[in-house]
């Protein structure tokens, strides 16, 4: 016969949801969810049994360092994780049942980190597994008790299935399409390709102004798989530095120069911050931005200037000029012409190419 519910299952409930819909935080529910143990210190965070990496996606009561530390090397000799990556999904379990606790005081783990933090034993539950990778709600207690423990593993069973609901949520909602096809064709304005990138380098999405950069590709370029292809070194470092997990979504930009048949072009890569349930569902994502450079950038815009032969010499140096993104007095400088002359051969070429901005005109002239 089932016991009574536990007493705070209702407002650890309750904060699963407000933190889904923005109401609160997530950091909010793991802070309340220690009070239910002795020196309780929660995590969310992933483990994956076939690469033996891990890391901790969200934890309190935990100081950064040792975040870092867990990240950086425990994951890997986590000897409560092989059981754990076979128990079944949604059941929460004590530490015992994954390893005895006469094991456990032998190991490295215990000795050299969870004893370092103050804390004996925890209890666990995995909330999804998916090719290896499971996602899990664990509380490190400074208590050894099994049977103090085991309420509070009933405790994380009772949560499972909102936490499940509340990350398929996030799954079928993590993106929205109207907003990423804007910025898509934002760059497409300004002549610049993006492509947004999965961990395994596989293309997610991108605009027509990268389809075109990466059909020309040497040094990258779009393989029969529907990955991208990074020839260029230094690039595919930077890539597989930034697709890390546990890689800081607050890492700075990267750039290279990379060969193409048509010259270089500049690529650069950003990981883009997203929310620990849609980084663990999706992996993260990679921004890879491409702009044509030098010579390269000029034979576009000559190009798209040779269409519209109805332009003056005059009216397409100063075209030219804005495209390479001066300002009209600075074109005017450039050329040697006064501003108003300036001015006037802009007024005929929003006139001639049927546009009323200078933002238009570059998005008229780049390919």
């Amino acid at each position: 016969m089932p016991g009574a519910p536990h007493p705070r299952l209702e407002a650890l409930t309750d904060l699963i949801y407000a933190a889904l819909f923005g109401e609160t935080t997530w950091q909010a529910f793991l802070d309340a969810l220690n009070e239910t143990m002795p020196d309780g210190k929660s995590t969310l965070f992933f483990h994956d049994s076939i690469a033996r990496t891990g890391g901790l996606s969200l934890a309190s009561g935990i100081q950064d360092a040792e975040v870092e530390a867990y990240n950086r090397y425990y994951a890997k000799i986590n000897p409560w994780m092989p059981k754990a990556a076979v128990r079944p999904v949604g059941l929460g379990v004590i530490a015992e049942q994954m390893l005895p606790r006469s094991d456990l005081l032998k190991t490295e783990f215990y000795n050299d980190f969870i004893r370092t933090i103050g804390c004996e034993s925890s209890v666990g539950v995995t909330i999804m597994r998916e090719n290896g990778r499971s996602f899990n709600l664990s509380t490190l207690t400074s208590s050894a008790d099994p049977d103090r423990n085991r309420a509070n593993a009933d405790l994380l069973s009772d949560l499972a299935p909102h936490l499940k609901r509340a990350f398929e949520f996030v799954r079928r909602d993590r993106r929205d399409s109207q907003n990423d096809e804007s910025g898509l064709v934002l760059f497409d304005a300004i002549g610049v390709g993006i492509v947004y990138l999965g961990e395994d380098r596989q293309i997610r999405s991108f605009n027509k102004a990268a389809e075109r950069m990466l059909a020309e590709g040497v040094g990258i370029g779009i393989g029969v798989s529907g990955r991208i292809v990074i020839g260029d070194t230094a690039l595919s470092a930077q890539f597989d530095m930034l697709s890390h997990h546990h890689a800081l979504a607050s890492a700075p930009p990267s750039s290279s120069l990379v060969k193409t048949k048509d010259g270089s072009v500049k690529c650069t890569l950003v990981r883009l911050q997203s929310d620990f349930i849609t980084t663990f569902l999706e992996g993260p994502t990679i921004a890879l931005i491409i702009e044509r450079t030098g010579a390269a950038l000029r034979a576009d815009i000559n190009e798209a200037l040779t269409r519209d032969k109805q332009l003056t010499a005059a009216e397409m140096r100063i075209a030219s000029a804005i495209a390479d993104g001066l300002s009209l007095r600075e074109a005017a400088t450039t050329h040697d012409v006064s501003y108003e002359t300036a001015r006037s051969h802009l007024k005929s070429i929003y006139s001639k190419l049927g546009v009323n901005s200078q933002v238009a005109l570059v998005r008229r002239l780049m390919p």
